[in-house]
């Protein structure tokens, strides 16, 4: 069974969290930022999924 797209879209909001979660607490600045770059992308692909389901 695969995943509609709010659920993928939730999913993706989820994982968002835990990599803002975890870029607060990475040990290097180039690490933050990719890992603050991974969240912004995975917001805007679930933003991008919510709104395709509508």
């Amino acid at each position: 069974m695969s995943e509609t797209d709010l659920e993928k879209a939730a999913r993706f909001e989820t994982e968002a969290l835990d990599l803002h979660r975890r870029s607060r607490s990475a040990r290097t600045q180039p690490g933050s930022i990719l890992l603050r770059f991974r969240a912004l992308w995975k917001e805007e692909a679930a933003r991008l999924l919510r709104q395709r389901s509508r």
